[in-house]
């Protein structure tokens, strides 16, 4: 097992099982999203989680060049676009905080767009990890 399938099973299974959580403990789930992960004020982890996933997609485009894996731009571009929410989460956060706590309470319609779409890329980052490499 290759270093981008070792990546698709993992970000494929946590977007699935996310989402599984999300659908069977509504109540539990926004009650972690807005009272623990996402408090008020900005919490520590967010830097701490946000550097390691500076790490993760640097250390990832270096074995892009490196490893000579067929398609590995397929995961690599994947994952560099989870940059996007961290830069919101990190320089954002007042108002990456609105939006979790407007979809989480009064945005249902969103939150299921939302769901959807991560489901279904969580099922696809799998099925490149069985077929792709």
């Amino acid at each position: 097992m290759n270093y981008f399938q070792v990546l698709s099973f993992v970000f494929g299974a946590l977007l699935i099982l996310t989402r599984v959580a999300i659908h069977f403990f509504p109540k539990r789930w926004n009650e972690f999203e807005l009272n623990k992960a996402y408090t008020k004020k900005q919490p520590g982890w967010v830097w701490v989680v946000g550097l390691f996933g500076l790490l993760l997609v640097a250390f990832t485009w270096y074995m892009h060049f490196t490893a000579g894996v067929p398609y590995s731009l397929v995961i690599t571009l994947v994952l560099s676009l989870t940059l996007l929410k961290s830069s919101q989460v990190l320089f954002n956060y007042n108002s990456f905080r609105q939006f979790v706590e407007r979809v989480l309470t009064r945005d249902r319609k969103t939150l299921a767009a939302i769901n959807i779409a991560a489901l279904c890329l969580g099922i696809g980052l799998v099925l490149i990890g069985v077929f792709l490499y």
